[in-house]
């Protein structure tokens, strides 16, 4: 259901506290709004790198990965050859 908000004396409009809520704003996020065919879009806040630092976690430690690397490599290479 469409929300309706109040334009301030000053260009300002309050996104009501579910909107808020449900994507997660807090007072500072920046909101980036566009225009479109249809109107006005709005999106949130984008993540900084940061904010996704540990989430590509691996079992594997560095030389297993690397060891893998060479396995896939050499097999790349093989099949080329054939």
């Amino acid at each position: 259901m469409p929300e309706i908000l109040t334009l301030s004396q000053r260009g300002q409009v309050t996104l009501p506290i579910n909107i808020r809520a449900e994507y997660g704003l807090k007072a500072g996020d920046k909101i980036f709004i566009e225009k479109t065919n249809g109107g006005y879009l709005l999106r949130g806040p984008k993540k900084t790198l940061l904010e996704y630092a540990g989430c590509l976690t691996s079992s594997y430690t560095i030389e297993e990965e690397e060891e893998k690397a060479k396995e896939g490599l050499s097999q790349h290479v093989l099949k080329g050859i054939e």
